[in-house]
């Protein structure tokens, strides 16, 4: 550090990360004098130098400096013999900060307080922040913006190096011609740098030496690139910007960078585009910045377009970019470009790399497993998962979960637009395909372990047959099944729907054959009605009746579940007709059970008996468990409201050892339910509660929330029958809070006929009322007993 005594003091004092009022309160000095010791303004006394020198901890030859600077003597910088006398420089090489920087709050705190140093340290070590993120996210424009922000503490100078590691149409910058830039900025003649591009970096360290810079290396291909060009004096920053991670760039503090938030975002499209031309338009300005995926570059780009086209509101710019196969055009302007930028760093990847980006846009889910990678691929597992960690790294996928990877908005788009390049040939069509094949016989295997009994009532696909591909995922047991399609649920239902619309009849009716007892738990009727109508039409395409049989069945079931009990029954009719027609018994004797539950509920007691009946007698003499089950369930219910409660109660017993001895765990639960409804009905209410509470355990284990809405349910009705209202009133809200998912309207009814009931009992007849109108207007629709019921309580109630 050279220059006179306030310039010098100041630069080790910035060293240290000290204000002037902390090294004031360490020296004994005042702020004042500090402060016009610094300005040159006053001659310093040697006893405050001494002083001093002592609180920053100076080594003796600073100490020696700053005596000799106070003194005013003058001291030749020391030379190497063959070097050259170089030009006294401050480089300040920055460009110029956005004034429209926005955000980034939380990454601008952190390279701060990184620039800063320990708390109370005297000094610090080299401080190097690799700030990485996607094409476009805005690294350069936060790296420049902290530069200018700290430029104060490096008074050396701050230097700006574009290594180009993702410029169009020019290569990477060599670090020999890096390190040449860098020694010019600081003052080395021409005719003084050295050949070689080691013996470079060795000048570079040496004249950094004792210097406070600010080093911005923007645009890194690798940290290859990046060492060569690190100081070695701990008192200068490095900031490093790459659209790659660097984790072999040691000692770097990685800052990775996000897209803005939402709010961020329309403040930044707001600042671009002037307030005036997006006031009054919130709505269209919230839906372009969405489509912009938040990312800064898009952002920009579209506001500017739009700041550059007086006569557009945001509805105009809006209109243009809510065309899919326009949006990346229209995110161009002159010289900037989304799509350029993601072309960059699409063409930095390998072959096996740009196959992988391109392919795991075929995926029609929320995310990629390295699973299904490997089918759309047909690569092996170790393969893929190097692959997706590559992509991950160059910043073109999200690893949102460990192991879940996804696209950003626009970068899915880009992906998109390079598969219609290949449209025709039969690339994307065969990883679809291999996809499909993946999941079908995966879905398979996980419901196999699941519900073993039914498994012949599934399609059982043959393992995939990709030529490479990896081997099929295998499960250790119902816990890693159950966790598998709880992670996988979204992909599944966005790959049953795609099935239909890519035209694979074959998965359309497949896919929710297989995982129907799973989405019958999981998924609300409403939706579940869609993809039973998408597999039906799929099952005529097919022209296969059994498929239809099974379509028919589980359509009929769904309605059921939403309370249109005549559509349940037509359906199940026609299921039981083509049963017969084909002669399929096990299937004819899994609609009579499903047909006599629903003549239970809508109150043809009769009838149903004799379906379960019938059902039963069919299941054990083919033998058919999975229909045994079902029978000996529903048949305890059954006997139940007929008040044949002797005979009801053997059928429990048999129905809850039944799925004892065979482990299914969802049938206990649901024998357990309607075995507590039958101890109440016999006014055993204490033996009821502890039913119904162990059922509820058991569904809440099992992640079933149609099953915990009917607990809760239960529980409230048992509660209130042993005079705790408010108990009771705690399971009804709990199981109000599962039923919009499941949109069971016949439970629903029931809550708020024991809702009413409660309100009553609590002194509340004004609320009781309205839960027991609404109990009247579900039951009545639906045309169950129950109604009956629901409309003595409410002729009970006053007005």
């Amino acid at each position: 550090m050279q220059g006179d005594f306030g310039t010098l003091l100041r630069q080790y004092r910035y060293s240290t990360g000290w204000t002037q009022e902390e090294l004031a309160e360490q020296s004994g000095l005042s702020t004042h004098a500090i402060s016009v010791l610094e300005s040159g303004r006053r001659r310093p006394r040697l006893s405050s130098v001494a002083r001093l020198a002592t609180a920053l901890g100076l080594e003796p030859a600073d100490r020696d400096r700053l005596l000799a600077a106070a003194r005013g003597d003058g001291e030749p910088e020391p030379r190497s013999g063959g070097e050259q006398p170089a030009e006294q420089v401050v480089p300040r090489l920055l460009p110029y900060a956005v004034p429209d920087f926005v955000g980034r709050r939380g990454e601008v705190d952190r390279l701060l307080a990184l620039a800063a140093g320990p708390v109370g340290a005297r000094a610090r070590p080299l401080v190097i922040s690799a700030i990485d993120g996607m094409a476009g996210v805005g690294k350069t424009a936060l790296a420049v913006h902290i530069g200018h922000a700290l430029a104060d503490r490096f008074p050396d100078g701050q230097l700006f190096v574009d290594l180009r590691g993702a410029t169009p149409g020019q290569p990477p910058l060599e670090p020999g011609a890096a390190l040449a830039g860098l020694l010019r900025a600081v003052g080395v003649a021409e005719n003084a740098l050295p050949p070689h591009t080691e013996e470079r970096a060795q000048l570079w360290r040496s004249r950094a030496a004792g210097k406070r810079y600010l080093l911005v290396l923007d645009n890194a291909v690798d940290a290859a690139q990046v060492r060569p060009l690190i100081p070695g004096d701990p008192r200068c920053l490095v900031l490093v910007t790459s659209r790659r991670r660097m984790p072999g760039l040691d000692g770097a503090v990685a800052v990775p960078l996000d897209v803005l938030s939402h709010d961020e975002a329309v403040e930044l499209f707001t600042r671009v585009a002037g307030a005036d031309r997006v006031a009054g338009h919130a709505a269209a300005v919230e839906e372009i910045v969405t489509r912009c995926g938040r990312l800064p570059l898009a952002l920009r780009i579209a506001a500017a377009r739009l700041a550059h086209h007086p006569a557009w509101t945001p509805a105009e710019l809006l209109q243009r970019i809510r065309r899919p196969q326009r949006l990346l055009t229209e995110l161009s302007n002159h010289d900037q470009s989304v799509a350029a930028a993601f072309v960059e760093s699409y063409h930095s990847l390998t072959p096996a790399q740009r196959g992988a980006f391109r392919l795991a846009a075929v995926h029609p889910g929320e995310d990629v497993t390295p699973h299904a990678l490997a089918a759309l691929v047909d690569a092996p597992l170790d393969e893929t998962e190097e692959l997706l960690e590559s992509l991950h790294n160059h910043h073109l996928l999200i690893e949102h979960a460990a192991f879940r990877y996804s696209f950003h908005d626009l970068l899915r788009a880009f992906a998109g637009e390079l598969l219609a390049r290949e449209a025709s040939t039969p690339v994307p069509r065969a990883a679809l395909v291999r996809l499909f094949d993946h999941y079908r016989h995966t879905a398979a295997s996980a419901m196999d372990l699941l519900v073993p009994l039914e498994r012949h009532h599934r399609p059982q696909p043959p393992a995939p047959g990709g030529a490479r591909g990896g081997a099929p995922l295998v499960f250790a047991g119902p816990a890693e099944a159950t966790d598998w399609l709880a992670r996988e649920h979204a992909n599944l239902l966005a790959l049953t729907r795609h099935a239909a619309e890519a035209d694979l009849p074959e998965y359309a009716a497949d896919l929710p054959a297989i995982l129907w007892r799973h989405l019958k738990r999981h998924l609300p009727a409403q939706e579940a009605l869609g993809l039973g109508l998408s597999a039906l039409r799929a099952t005529r395409q097919l022209g296969s009746q059994a498929r239809e049989a099974a379509a028919l069945r589980h359509l009929g079931l769904v309605q059921y579940q939403l309370g249109d009990f005549p559509q349940a029954l037509d359906l199940l009719h026609r299921a039981l007709e083509l049963q017969r027609r084909t002669g399929n018994r096990s299937g004819e004797a899994h609609v009579l059970a499903n047909l006599g539950l629903t003549l239970t509920r809508t109150g043809r007691l009769e009838e149903a008996l004799d379906h379960h009946r019938e059902a039963l007698r069919l299941a054990r003499e083919l033998p058919e468990p999975a229909v045994e089950s079902i029978a000996l369930t529903n048949l305890g219910p059954t006997l139940t409201r007929l008040g044949r409660m002797r005979e009801a109660l053997d059928h429990h017993h048999e129905a809850l050892e039944f799925h004892r001895r065979g482990g299914n765990r969802l049938g206990r639960a649901i024998a357990l339910n309607q075995f507590g409804e039958h101890q109440q009905r016999l006014n055993r209410h204490p033996e009821a509660l502890d039913l119904y509470q162990e059922a509820l355990e058991l569904h809440r284990d099992l992640g079933d929330t149609f099953g915990q809405a009917e607990s809760h349910t239960l529980l409230g009705d048992a509660l209130l029958a042993m005079d705790a209202p408010e108990s009771a009133l705690r399971h009804y809200l709990a199981a109000l809070e599962y039923l919009p998912h499941t949109g069971e309207r016949y439970n629903l009814g029931r809550i708020h006929t024991g809702m009413a009931r409660t309100h009553l009992r609590l002194g509340e007849p004004g609320t009781a009322r309205k839960h027991a109108e609404l109990a009247v207007g579900i039951l009545a629709a639906l045309d169950v007993p129950e109604a009956d019921e629901a409309r003595a309580l409410l002729a009970s109630l006053p007005e």
